[in-house]
């Protein structure tokens, strides 16, 4: 019978299988390539199968040895692709996915972070109609941007920075007039002004095309004005503080300090004395500390003393808000090696926040740990043992052996314990006591050399 495809019958000694499956110019019929993939070739199917399995194996080997930045980057544009063809909720869940590799990638304080939920605020506003779900993931994104303090590496970086911020601010400005409530609208005017400026910043920046910036002029052409009430208002302290912050997060410390004091000049004109005076003095304060400015420290002491004595008039010396401010300034201290200072404050904010806090809580164990390392500096070993081994009784009932914080201490805790100076009673020897202890023949090898038994 003669194949209809390939023309004229079998050879001798070839099956019906292996003709279908040759070319029609191979040499030899089932002599070739066509002779490999015959099935009276391989004939058996459990091979057929296990090259299938090692051949699916190898495809899940290669995808898991992607490095995590190119899955990102493969998600994004697909994320891209999902979106442009109208396939909305396949575009969310890619976003999600690059919420998830930018936190495996550059972690939970990296810009590409808040990069990633700006896309998902943005995807939840726009292909879903989600503004709640946008406005948190917006939060989310400025919040990691204020709290990033790298500087960028290089002026491509400051850019996309830049574009991050943007997209940020005119995301969360949308979300926000999207839930038709007064605080939000107000709120939304200042996100859309904030970015309306710093688009006007990126149009200086070098290597950006006049097409991105049509786009981000379109986009900041629908921006509501934040309509100020005058320049000494409450109202711009707000805009100044976030304003700070974002020029804190792309490097300029210097606008940073100048939005800043505006702000602080506006709450002495308005409110001398309060929580308000207390909270931008704060801010000053951990602003010129994240300088890393020698020159910026006595500043820097300034506002926090500053700080602590606004909120003692306004909330009293045993309020939790001021003994955290207190513990940020004996940082503080000890960054600048004033130790007795920052110890004697301690010590004496110890007794209110156990009234406060409870005797187990993350605060004491924090101030013991602070406590422990200032002696420590000092050369009080003994102290700074029995401060450490507090630290780690309330770790350890806190958050458990394995944790992080606990193990650290008891690190310290165990390393403390081997000096001369400090005599452990009921403590457990370490495991590998007997092989620190000198050998019994070294000491009394030589007094067994003196008996006679004779």
């Amino acid at each position: 019978m003669s194949s209809p495809v390939f023309g004229g019958a079998p050879r001798e000694g070839c099956s019906e299988g292996s003709v279908r499956l040759s070319s029609p110019g191979a040499a030899g019929g089932c002599g070739g390539i066509s002779g490999k993939l015959s099935l009276g070739e391989s004939g058996n199917p459990n091979r057929n199968a296990r090259s299938r399995r090692k051949l699916m194996d190898g495809l899940e080997e290669a995808a898991i040895m992607v490095p995590p930045e190119d899955k990102l980057e493969q998600a994004e544009q697909r994320a891209k692709m999902h979106k442009a063809n109208q396939e909305g909720a396949i575009a969310v869940q890619e976003l999600v996915r690059c919420v998830s590799l930018a936190r495996i990638t550059y972690g939970d304080f990296h810009w590409k972070m808040a990069q990633a939920h700006a896309n998902l605020a943005e995807g939840y506003l726009e292909i879903k109609g989600l503004a709640l779900q946008a406005k948190q993931h917006g939060e989310k994104a400025k919040d990691i941007m204020y709290t990033n303090t790298e500087l960028p590496m290089s002026e491509e970086e400051r850019a996309d920075i830049l574009r991050c911020l943007i997209n940020i601010f005119h995301t969360l400005g949308r979300a926000l007039m999207g839930l038709q409530k007064y605080p939000f609208i107000c709120e939304a005017e200042q996100n859309l002004l904030k970015s309306e400026k710093i688009a006007n910043e990126l149009r200086l920046e070098e290597g950006v095309t006049q097409e991105e910036m049509s786009e981000i002029s379109i986009k900041c052409d629908s921006v509501i004005r934040f309509l100020l009430k005058g320049e000494n208002s409450m109202e711009c302290v707000g805009v100044y503080e976030d304003l700070a912050a974002a020029e804190q997060a792309r490097g300029a410390q210097d606008m940073n300090f100048h939005y800043l004091l505006l702000a602080r000049s506006i709450v002495l004109s308005n409110v001398p004395s309060g929580q308000e005076a207390a909270q931008i003095a704060h801010t000053l304060a951990e602003a010129y500390v994240a300088s890393r400015r020698p020159e910026h420290y006595d500043l820097a002491e300034r506002y926090y003393k500053e700080s602590l004595k606004s909120y003692q008039t306004a909330l009293g010396a045993d309020h939790a808000t001021y003994l955290s401010i207190q513990d940020n300034y004996c940082r503080f201290l000890v960054l600048n090696k004033k130790y007795p200072d920052a110890l004697r404050m301690l010590q004496e904010s110890l007794p209110a926040k156990l009234a406060i806090f409870g005797d187990f809580s993350s605060e004491v164990a924090e101030t013991y740990e602070l406590l422990g390392g200032m002696e420590l500096a000092e050369g009080h070993q003994r102290t700074a043992y029995n401060q450490f081994k507090t630290c780690l009784d309330i770790q350890t009932l806190l958050y458990g052996s394995m944790h992080k914080k606990t193990r650290e201490t008891q690190q310290m805790v165990q390393l403390l314990s081997k000096s001369p100076e400090i005599t452990v009673k009921g403590e457990r020897m370490p495991d590998d006591y007997l092989k620190q202890r000198r050998p019994f023949c070294s000491v009394f090898g030589g007094i067994t050399n003196n008996f006679n038994y004779t």
